[in-house]
């Protein structure tokens, strides 16, 4: 990763709250005009500086984990990548994985590779890349949009088209369709889950794994994500794709049970997943704030690690769960600043930065998806109805 390249205009002049977004999704790269890609057009925008491999003195670190090839011409094995990055609150890991998902894009588009951000309803960091964002949603939910003001001399909250905000606002059936017939090589995809969970059990029920689990609504939605994991894993596409998935923990935590919603058994089944995930060209880029709250299945599995500024590294191997030796002898991450973090492999190790990514404002842009047959249930009740 680099620094940011010298701009005397700040990316978002003129944008006082994000409708006004709406002007700019009409890019070029959009209309098919323009000879940059999407990556390359948000790297000129925010003024980040071309990924360089001749950067770093490791080339098995940064450069490994960031750079893909379907053969071994680059500096990992051919296929997909993965790594486990951890970071307290204030470290900057939104800006990292802003910086992450621009440059892995950028420096792998000679292969058309894809980006899968992973979207929440409690959260909407990827507003910066609104004008890029091809935004997906479950034909099945109703999707209701608000801006809501951070800014306490100046509270408000309104409703808003989720068109007004991002470039498109795609729908898709369940999780094959989306993988098989949606997402678009190239491009840069917002996904929010389907808490329906459409044909999540029938991907499960025709692979090979066992796991006594099921797949259905009312189960935490987080865990759609391991049914598009196996599902881009076991039936493709195969195109080159990297999913950049925020709040690891959230989907495979340590605390998980064999529980009402067999969650030991999808941590399982996601573990199982990763470790084909290399070979069928998908990458899962993963943050968290305590690696303790990640599931050591997962922390066994991980080639490369990443420490952010402020928490210690490891400097024994006892430290990591599954490695057999630390390149580190001294705590070196404790004492970086913001924008700074330590990656490394069980042989080496690099320091490395990354710009600010400034939101295009202070506003925080809420989303909730409410599946239609529950609002019809609803409306129902409010009548006096029922089912006959």
């Amino acid at each position: 990763m680099t620094d940011k390249e010298t701009t005397d205009v700040g990316p978002w002049n003129g944008v006082e709250t994000l409708t006004d977004l709406e002007a700019r999704t009409e890019t070029g790269t959009y209309l098919g005009t323009s000879r940059h890609t999407d990556a390359d057009s948000i790297r000129r925008h925010y003024g980040i500086r071309r990924f360089d491999a001749g950067d770093y003195d490791w080339k098995s670190v940064v450069p490994g984990m960031l750079m893909h090839a379907k053969d071994n011409s680059a500096y990992s094995p051919a296929g997909g990548t993965s790594f486990l990055c951890i970071g307290s609150y204030g470290a900057g890991k939104s800006t990292m994985a802003h910086t992450v998902a621009v440059q892995v894009l950028d420096v792998n588009s000679h292969l058309n590779e894809m980006g899968v951000w992973r979207a929440s309803e409690s959260r909407s960091e990827w507003v910066r890349f609104a004008p890029w964002a091809r935004v997906y949603v479950p034909r099945s939910c109703e999707v209701e949009a608000r801006i809501v003001s951070t800014d306490e001399a100046n509270p408000y909250e309104r409703e808003v088209d989720l068109e007004d905000v991002v470039r498109e606002v795609v729908a898709y059936e369940d999780v094959h369709d989306l993988n098989q017939n949606v997402l678009e090589p190239g491009k840069f995809h917002v996904v929010y889950p389907d808490p329906d969970f459409r044909k999540c059990q029938e991907i499960y029920r025709r692979s090979s794994k066992e796991y006594d689990l099921t797949f259905e609504p009312g189960d935490p939605v987080q865990q759609w994500w391991v049914s598009w994991v196996q599902d881009r894993v076991e039936n493709g596409p195969y195109t080159f794709t990297s999913a950049f998935l925020d709040e690891i923990h959230e989907i495979i935590s340590q605390e998980v049970s064999k529980d009402a919603f067999d969650s030991y058994q999808k941590v399982q089944l996601y573990r199982d997943c990763h470790i084909d995930a290399r070979k069928f060209n998908l990458s899962l880029f993963q943050w968290g704030q305590d690696a303790t709250d990640v599931h050591e299945k997962l922390r066994r599995k991980e080639r490369w690690r990443i420490t952010m500024n402020g928490r210690a590294n490891p400097t024994r191997s006892s430290q990591v769960v599954g490695w057999d030796s630390i390149p580190m002898n001294t705590d070196l991450a404790s004492r970086m600043k913001t924008g700074q973090a330590l990656a490394y492999t069980q042989t080496n190790f690099e320091p490395f930065t990354w710009p600010d990514i400034p939101k295009p404002t202070d506003e925080e842009l809420k989303v909730r998806l409410r599946p239609k047959q529950e609002n019809a249930r609803d409306s129902v009740a409010a009548e006096g109805g029922g089912v006959a």
